[in-house]
């Protein structure tokens, strides 16, 4: 009985330690940290998919396409899906090479096309506390479910 509690006793100190160098889940923003955002593999996804930042505050966004095959961005637009959807559409009508509108009006941030194994670093100003979705322009991406959250709080 004396080791079960050790054990339990273990994976609650690992727990709790885990959960706060990772800063409860949010991503690092809200502690001043870069927030770090890869592609999941060569799922249509990515990791994590939902962030947290204060708004006002700097915001820097470590972009990591870890796919073998695949090209990825990172675009955090000015709402939800609403508007994540109005950028999709004007991201496939601007092409190759960035899939990005050329009216960046609805627009936060963005990376550019990276090919497999691209990195790139994003820094912007957090915008006014509330939802806001981050998306990949390229075709049939967004679709696909390549989508995020950023929640920004007051």
């Amino acid at each position: 009985m004396k080791m079960v509690r050790l054990l339990l006793l273990a994976v609650s100190l690992v727990s709790a330690l885990t959960l706060a160098a990772c800063g409860g889940g949010g991503g690092g923003a809200t502690a001043g940290g870069p927030l770090a955002v890869s592609a999941d593999g060569e799922n249509l996804a990515y990791k994590p998919a939902a962030l947290t930042a204060k708004a006002g505050a700097p915001v820097t966004v470590d972009f990591n396409n870890v796919s073998t095959a695949q090209q990825h961005n990172w675009v955090l637009v000015k709402g939800g899906d609403d508007v994540a959807g109005k950028v999709d559409e004007g991201a496939i009508t601007a092409g190759a090479p960035d899939y990005i509108p050329a009216d960046k009006a609805d627009i936060v941030a963005n990376s550019k096309i990276l090919a497999p194994g691209g990195k790139e670093t994003i820094t912007f100003t957090a915008p006014a506390a509330g939802t806001y979705t981050y998306l990949c322009t390229y075709p049939g991406h967004y679709a696909a479910g390549m989508k995020g959250t950023l929640t920004v709080a007051p």
